[in-house]
């Protein structure tokens, strides 16, 4: 499967169906799955990278926990729990995932920062085909484990104007990996990078050993492939949340969102609603006021209260990702005051849904 895709929506109805009608039926480590082998995806607007098809049931604030983690180079299950509480059942110690991306990208070997590695690669030499991310370790990996990284090297290559990135994956689970995480923390990535190096965002291609869905997610995937040829967002006008921060930003914005998160987790609402005004960049102080929203959502806040903080947040994927988790899980579509642009597209994505669900009942 070759065919340029626009963005995660299409690639992921696009990987599913080639799943489905070419896969092969395979058993390994004790889970059946169905699989293609050697797929190459590739998304053209890799920053409209929010998911969002009926059936899909996507958790846009656990991809925003999980990715911030990853890019502060952290391993701990203290946080990501808070957002994924299956984690702990791919922990070796019941505290840390021992193969985390955010250690290896950030602090390889305890001492290389292979971002800002990269960052130099591309601004010595802009057309360099050196700016390379490791990950898959030789030296531990081969191990006996619960976690070895799925995805394993990251290149980033400018041409014309554009950066593009190149992700290799030895396997991929289509429904947890490729969209549940995978595509949106690297395209959030990418667009930093972008920003480091003064370049456009260019494609981003995938490179899977196998690409596969287990057995557990067989009836998930027939669901989200009733709406292939749905529109996404994106082509409602709905606007991306752009990324500004380069990678001498970084650290510090993203410490301003952890201190949020830790305000809000505790229950400490007015600190949490102060600390976000000193997030700098813009996607980072949206995803401060979502992580601020979902904690309200864990500890069963009134739902006004939960509403008043997704109004934070301006018309854009994020704002809209946020409504439909939350309208799905208080099965309530009226719980939001819609804007104009809003309520087109979510008129048209809950009319699908209802559709699906009527016919699987």
């Amino acid at each position: 499967m070759t065919r340029p895709n626009r963005n995660i929506n299409d690639a992921l109805t696009d990987v599913l169906q080639d799943i489905e009608q070419h896969g092969s039926v395979v058993v390994a480590r004790g889970q059946e799955q169905r699989e293609v082998l050697s797929a190459l995806l590739q998304i053209d607007r890799p920053t409209e990278r929010v998911l969002t098809l009926p059936g899909r049931n996507n958790n846009v604030f656990a991809q925003l926990a999980e990715t911030l983690w990853v890019l502060a180079g952290r391993n701990d299950l203290a946080f990501l729990g808070q957002y994924l509480p299956r984690a702990v059942e791919f922990s070796d110690d019941g505290h840390t995932w021992r193969a985390a991306y955010g250690p290896r990208i950030r602090a390889w070997d305890h001492r290389v920062d292979q971002l800002r590695e990269v960052r130099d690669r591309l601004t010595e030499d802009p057309n360099t085909k050196r700016a390379v991310l490791s990950i898959f370790d030789p030296g531990s990996d081969y191990g006996d484990t619960k976690d070895v990284p799925c995805n394993n090297w990251l290149q980033f290559l400018h041409r014309d104007g554009e950066l593009h990135l190149n992700v290799t994956v030895r396997a991929n689970d289509a429904i947890w990996g490729f969209s549940g995480i995978n595509f949106f923390e690297w395209s959030v990535l990418h667009e930093i990078l972008a920003n480091s190096t003064g370049h456009r965002v260019g494609r981003l291609t995938w490179f899977v050993g196998t690409l596969h869905v287990y057995e557990r997610h067989y009836d998930t995937a027939r669901r989200i492939l009733q709406n292939r040829g749905m529109k996404s967002l994106y082509e409602f006008g709905i606007p991306a949340q752009s990324i500004e921060v380069g990678l001498d930003g970084l650290d510090d914005d993203l410490q301003r969102v952890f201190t949020v998160e830790d305000h809000a987790r505790a229950g400490r609402t007015a600190l949490a609603a102060k600390a976000t005004e000193e997030v700098q960049d813009p996607f980072l102080r949206s995803a401060a006021v979502m992580l601020r929203a979902y904690n309200a959502f864990l500890a069963e806040l009134p739902t006004a209260k939960v509403t008043a903080i997704v109004d934070e947040l301006s018309t854009g994927d994020l704002r809209i990702a946020a409504i439909e988790y939350l309208s799905r899980r208080w099965r309530d579509q009226d719980a939001f005051s819609l804007r104009a642009g809003e309520r087109q597209f979510l008129k048209y994505y809950w009319a699908l849904a209802e559709a699906h669900a009527a016919l699987a009942a």
